[in-house]
């Protein structure tokens, strides 16, 4: 009985090495793949249940593969395409098909990041997997999910060059100086605001001053210098990009006991661009007051002014004409954009901010949405994953965030062909997170990681199996000679 044993125990130990071999064959094999995590091969004993003291069986042994999946390669550097690297724990999500996750495909996760685009632009390994991530809305705004497969788009880089759009709101934060002298041009009466400054004015529509800030020229003495302007950058719906300026002018403290806005510092303001024609002809958008109270608080009260709030206050805002317009406030005609409307921030939104306190006059900050005209200059892919757009013109669009998947046990993940592994049992379910947070890693750009394989070791390893096959044989001929007497024993 214990040559049989024997004999079984160096098949089984022909089969295990035959085993470890394969292992370490594959290995060697993908020593160049990118993300490639290494295979081991682990051997157990097997016990026979009949071996006591005075016999003994042999139960031979049996292999074991082992996946290393939480290894870091190391990560080297190439620009080639869009490659990326994961510097920590976690795996792309990707699928086998250019488009959403749905029934006809499958969600699976890889760390091999040598993306390049496909004919449509879709981001693509070199396993024909595509890079899943959320995308972005037309706002730029990303939503994400841990869990829902659904909310999972193909990244996709193409078709970016012609990302216009008309701006609708500007935010800026201002100062304007309380100790401000009272400009000669209102002392006396030279620039005539009476008319479209009064408390009591509801008009929209810029009336003719007699010195306009917004024909300020030092040179020729047109106009009214102002006491301080404001000037954003802006986009029409062609994309082309205009000034705005909001010119300012201290006027009195209302003494008027029945004006709404007594005991108030009144400012008067226009709001102007060379690249808009206005019925007065003074390239004028909006005019109006700004009442400070003696905090130098900006009143955003409608009773102050007369019961409707100017248009740079208001929620609605201030509108631009299209270019086709013959009258009020429209665009010139060369510009030949469409019309829009623009809001300044001070209403319910609450994101603009402008008081009268002692200290420079001085815009501490302004933006603006939309986006001018421009070809893409590049698209960049930050360590949080979040791809983004760069254009000519210096702006920029949030595409999508890549998607970074964790798992509780990730050696226990199902490999499949292309360097991927799908969701098993041993492995749970995935999480995904926004790279560098919750114990996910980064994205490196312009990096691949490298095969966790070592080729020393793995032809030490060789050797080693190679040996241990050889006695395995030795092990089945001995037996065999040993039986081959049992029976010389009946001649």
């Amino acid at each position: 009985m214990s040559i049989n044993s024997a004999m079984q125990s160096g098949v089984t130990a022909l089969a295990a090495n035959a085993t470890a071999l394969a292992t370490i064959s594959n290995n060697i094999a993908n020593s160049n793949t990118t993300g490639y995590k290494r295979v081991t091969t682990s051997f157990t004993d097997l016990v026979s249940g009949t071996s006591n003291k005075h016999s003994y069986t042999s139960g031979g042994v049996v292999s074991v593969n082992r996946q290393s999946n939480t290894n870091q390669g190391e990560l080297n550097s190439d620009t080639s395409g869009y490659s990326l690297g994961i510097n920590g724990q976690g795996f792309f999500a990707v699928s086998d098909a250019a488009g959403n996750v749905d029934s006809s495909s499958s969600l699976l996760f890889t760390r091999d990041g040598s993306f390049t685009t496909d004919t449509e632009g879709n981001l693509v390994n070199s396993g024909g997997y595509y890079l899943q991530g959320w995308p972005a809305d037309s706002s730029g705004n990303i939503t994400t999910s841990a869990t829902d497969a659904n909310l999972l788009a193909p990244i996709n880089v193409s078709d970016l060059a012609n990302a216009a759009s008309a701006t609708t709101a500007v935010t800026f934060t201002a100062n304007l100086d309380s100790n401000t002298a009272i400009s000669d041009a209102v002392s006396s009466g030279d620039y005539d605001a009476t008319s479209a400054v009064a408390a009591s004015d509801t008009s929209t529509t810029p009336v003719t001053y007699s010195k306009a800030m917004s024909i300020y020229d030092a040179s020729t003495g047109a106009g009214t210098k102002p006491d301080g302007t404001i000037s954003a950058s802006i986009s029409d719906s062609l994309g082309q990009e205009h000034t705005v300026t909001i010119s300012l002018l201290k006027g009195n403290v209302v003494t008027d006991s029945s004006d709404p806005a007594y005991g108030m510092t009144q400012w008067y303001y226009e709001v102007s661009s060379d690249d808009v024609t206005s019925d007065n002809g003074l390239n004028q958008i909006d005019t109006g007051s700004l009442y400070f109270d003696s905090n130098g608080n900006l009143s955003t009260d409608a009773s102050t002014y007369g019961g409707t709030l100017p248009n740079l206050l208001s929620d609605s805002g201030f509108s631009i004409g299209a270019s086709s317009e013959t009258s009020g406030v429209h665009w010139n005609t060369d510009v030949g954009a469409d019309a829009q409307a623009i809001t300044m921030g001070f209403g319910t939104s609450g994101t603009s901010s402008i008081t009268q306190l002692a200290g420079d006059t001085t815009t501490k900050s302004i933006s603006a949405n939309g986006t001018e005209f421009g070809s893409l200059s590049n698209v960049e892919i930050s360590k949080d994953g979040l791809v983004t757009a760069i254009y000519n013109n210096g702006h920029t669009r949030d595409l999508a965030q890549i998607a970074v998947a964790t798992f509780l046990n990730p050696n226990g993940l199902t490999a499949v062909s292309g360097n991927a592994y799908k969701v098993s049992t041993d492995s749970g379910a995935y999480s995904l997170k926004v790279p560098g947070e919750n114990g996910a890693g980064s994205v490196e750009a312009d990096t691949l990681e490298a095969s966790t394989v070592d080729i020393a070791q793995e032809f030490t390893g060789l050797i080693t199996t190679q040996r241990a096959y050889s006695a395995a044989s030795k092990i089945v001929t001995t037996a065999d000679d040993m039986l081959q007497e049992l029976l010389a024993i009946k001649r």
